[in-house]
């Protein structure tokens, strides 16, 4: 469940305005995401409403997901659905001697801009003073297609870690299938907010068929658009132990091989299980797993097709939850 920021401006009046936003509503629900609103303009009442129209369908309560601001200069909010929470700020300006992001930007995982003029910019200017991903949408223009420009000429440095830049310029897509366009946006927020980094944990070992494991890992992580890595102590100028950790950190999961059980195997799996990560657990056929991780669903494999195959199904699912479809 990732927070995000809609923010823009548009002539509501047209229909198939009207159409794309209903349909953005429609995936941010349907994949369980939290809508922040900055609750000043029409275009954040409109989305709002069409959110907490699709959250009453579906008998979710709409305070827990849709979440608004309101500048703390008297005025009255322009919608009511969901919460709606006081900002500390009067306005939402940048000249001030403290930088102080807004709270809905503050909040969100990443900002997603539509059309829009001098305020929409504004909004965009403090997601980058803050350091939080912009998707700005170029179908309606407005400053989105100046923002779109701006982004894609920073895209390396910035994105290319998590994301294609393929991926990225779905935001510059010419097309009139508007249900397309809302769902390849919240799709590449998913993307965006994971990472394509798989640590796997394995044995160092000179016996082939492990050696063709690690490659049958590369492989299958590969078609999902994950790349995997290991950490090899004889090509490590520092320590190892500090490089393992932050693999793992960074990593969208890890793939854990316990055909030979050594200690830093062990160690790494339980490094893993504490930071949460999901773990994908392998073993040869007829491997002796201990009673401590007997329990954990395990791919047992005799032949790299096999493995390949069981893999696969795996990953399929992970790569589902999170965006990389």
């Amino acid at each position: 469940m990732a927070k995000i920021l809609i923010t823009g401006a548009l002539d509501l009046s047209q229909k198939d305005v009207q159409e794309f936003i209903n349909h953005l509503a429609y995936e941010l629900v349907e994949q369980d995401h939290i809508l922040l609103n900055g609750c000043r303009n029409e275009f954040d009442k409109f989305i709002a409403h069409a959110a907490y129209q699709c959250l009453q369908k579906k008998k979710i309560d709409p305070k827990q997901r849709i979440i608004s601001y309101v500048m703390d200069d008297g005025n009255t909010p322009i919608h009511t659905f969901g919460t709606i929470l006081k900002s500390r700020l009067k306005n939402w300006d940048i000249a001030f001697k403290r930088l102080q992001a807004p709270e809905p930007i503050k909040m969100a995982d990443i900002v997603i801009v539509i059309g829009g003029s001098e305020g929409t910019l504004r909004a965009a200017n403090w997601a980058r003073i803050d350091n939080k991903p912009l998707l700005p949408v170029t179908v309606f223009g407005g400053v989105a297609v100046d923002l779109y420009n701006e982004e894609i000429k920073v895209f390396d440095p910035k994105y290319a870690e998590r994301i294609d830049k393929t991926d990225y310029e779905l935001l510059n897509q010419v097309s009139t299938d508007l249900d397309k366009i809302a769902k390849d946006i919240v799709s590449l927020a998913e993307l965006l907010l994971s990472s394509k980094e798989v640590f796997v944990i394995m044995s160092f070992s000179r016996d082939p068929k492990l050696e063709d494991a690690y490659e049958s890992f590369s492989e299958i992580c590969k078609e999902f658009r994950y790349e995997c890595s290991r950490v090899d102590n004889a090509h490590l100028a520092g320590r190892i132990i500090p490089e393992i950790q932050s693999r793992i950190k960074k990593s969208a999961f890890v793939i854990v091989d316990l055909s030979e059980a050594k200690p830093n195997v062990y160690y790494e799996l339980g490094y893993a299980e504490g930071q949460n990560k999901q773990v994908v657990m392998t073993a040869f056929q007829g491997t002796n797993l201990p009673f401590d991780v007997a329990d954990i669903p395990t791919i047992f494999w005799e032949g790299q097709k096999q493995l390949k195959d069981r893999l696969r199904e795996k990953i399929k699912l992970i790569a589902l939850s999170q965006g990389r479809k």
